[in-house]
């Protein structure tokens, strides 16, 4: 099963710069823009390695990634960046407020073994896509190094949390996001501690939480470096830097993705009505005006699952007409004739692509081109805000902790954009630097 591992970490020495200007969100959910602002603002910043530009480098280097190793190799001897001399696992918590609640997500970084997909150690619930990979393979072959975490959840296990909550730790430093979360980094390095969590997890699955493109490439880094090296299943190259939490941890939260749909051309708010009605019963929802819809955005949700079992909910742009869609129990079933497998068939995403859209609406899901046709949006409020007149905004519930550990366990995939973690992890709050 799943092969973890301690390293000796890698990360920011606090007396050279403020913590908050190194490091920095999960570099897929930033602009060009923003990534170019804050390397500005600190040349020191995280984003100089993790996605590095040719022109931070003086003198000659061939390209963005040898310039990333120049700066890495640096930054190590002159002090920017300290690395532990032991092996050690790095517990890594949150703490932030979702839905006025303050809550606590616990995990630890450690290494784990890049098995390929057949055997099962890793299990994903999301496609990957080759052309994603290319850019994330170079940078590790050319830095040895690894500045962001896959994170990945675990089904719960009584003697990891015994284990974890026991062990003797130290505390390394905390950094407050721009959302106001706070990120706390600890050490674990007890070597009986993590040789005994090495064999508990030996008998156990990982689940890929956020991080699927990343995984695909520590495979591929993996294979070509053993092709290369020849170095056997201990050598670094054979694994990847994740952050691990519990899949029961109270602090694990999964939001929805609302999605919003430029109407094409050949298709009104009518006809829509007209499709939904075959599949679905169209139950109004009352709001006392605009002003009222947008102080309800958060209870979509909750108006939802009191009306019908696996429904979603619509809002017409221009009128702000929304409706709660029930499924016909004839929909149900062409629903689970259509995918084959309860585990989707019980999915908000999946009613939505196969009945809503296929269906109803006569399109084809994997045809609508994100940030053109197609627009994910978390907050709910803020995509009624966007909501104009030729678009329609579909509601989402969450998608359940327990239906993604499902979904992976049976092999299947869910659709683009099923699950959104919160809140995301640090980019440089530690590092992993092979050793050879």
């Amino acid at each position: 099963m799943a092969s973890i591992s301690g390293f000796k970490g890698v990360y920011y020495n606090e007396k050279t710069a403020r913590l908050e200007d190194l490091v920095a969100p999960p570099y897929d959910v930033i602009t060009k823009q923003e990534r170019d602002q804050l390397v500005e603002k600190e040349p020191r910043n995280i984003f100089a390695l993790e996605l590095p530009s040719k022109k931070e480098c003086s003198g000659d280097v061939k390209d963005k990634y040898e310039c990333a190793a120049l700066l890495f190799d640096r930054w190590l001897r002159e002090g920017v960046l300290l690395k532990d001399h032991e092996s050690a696992i790095y517990p890594y918590d949150i703490e932030y407020e979702n839905t006025k609640r303050r809550l606590v997500r616990k995990g630890f970084v450690c290494l784990v073994r890049a098995d390929e997909w057949d055997k099962r150690t890793v299990l994903p619930h999301e496609r990957t896509f080759s052309k994603v990979t290319q850019d994330r393979f170079l940078l590790r072959s050319a830095t040895k190094g690894q500045f962001s975490q896959i994170f990945m959840i675990y089904r719960h296990n009584k003697e990891v949390e015994k284990l974890l909550k026991e062990a003797e730790r130290k505390r390394l430093f905390s950094v407050r996001d721009k959302r106001g979360a706070t990120h706390c980094l600890w050490r674990i390095k007890d070597q009986k501690i993590l040789s005994i969590l090495r064999s508990v997890f030996d008998s156990m699955k990982l689940y890929i939480a956020d991080g699927h493109h990343r995984y695909t490439t520590a495979i591929r880094y993996r294979k070509e470096m053993e092709e290369r090296y020849g170095l056997g299943p201990n050598a670094p190259y054979n694994y990847t830097m994740a952050y691990l939490v519990d899949a029961r941890d109270p602090g694990l939260v999964v939001l929805p993705t609302h999605r919003l749909l430029n109407l094409p051309e050949n298709l009104d708010q009518d006809q829509v009505k007209e499709g939904l009605r075959k599949y679905f019963h169209l139950n109004p929802i009352d709001f006392e005006g605009a002003e009222g819809i947008g102080e309800q955005a958060g209870t979509f949700e909750d108006v939802t699952a009191s009306t019908c079992s696996q429904g979603i909910s619509v809002m017409f742009g221009g009128s702000r007409q929304a409706f709660v869609l029930c499924p016909k129990e004839e929909a149900k079933g062409l629903l689970l004739d259509a995918v084959g497998h309860r585990e989707l068939a019980d999915l908000d995403v999946v009613v939505l692509e196969e009945l809503v859209f296929k269906r109803a609406m006569g399109l084809e899901p994997e045809k609508l081109e994100a940030g053109k046709d197609i627009y994910f949006v978390p907050d709910s409020k803020r995509a009624i805000e966007e909501l104009r007149e030729n678009q329609v905004l579909f509601f989402m519930h969450p998608t359940r902790v327990e239906q993604v550990l499902d979904v992976a366990d049976a092999g299947l995939c869910m659709p683009h954009k099923s699950t959104f973690f919160y809140p995301k992890i640090l980019t440089g709050m530690v590092i992993s630097k092979e050793e050879y």
